[in-house]
């Protein structure tokens, strides 16, 4: 496998060979891996875990006011006018 950017990729005839560890890194130790075919990048494999933290990071991206308050809140962050983690758990009763 060669590793482009913490990405490692691995061939289909690698991936055919080794698919049972290649499946155990994907879960186990959560790696992504880029599958190549002819030697170009063709598809990703990664835990299902893992695809749907980014298909609800897409969801959440997507909506406008989230965005607009994520932004406002990382403004407020970097002004100084954030709350420490300690107050922001006692406002949820934690």
């Amino acid at each position: 496998m060669v590793d482009l950017l913490g990405n490692p990729f691995v061939g289909v005839h690698e991936l055919r060979k080794e698919l049972t560890a290649l499946l155990e890194q994907v879960q186990g130790e959560g790696v992504d891996l880029v599958v190549t075919q002819q030697g170009k990048p063709a598809a990703v494999m990664m835990s299902v875990e893992r695809y749907l933290e980014l298909q609800q990071a897409l969801r959440d991206l997507s909506d406008p006011e989230y965005v607009r308050a994520l932004l406002e809140a990382r403004r407020e962050i970097r002004e100084g006018q954030g709350i420490t983690i300690e107050e922001a758990l006692k406002e949820r009763g934690r």
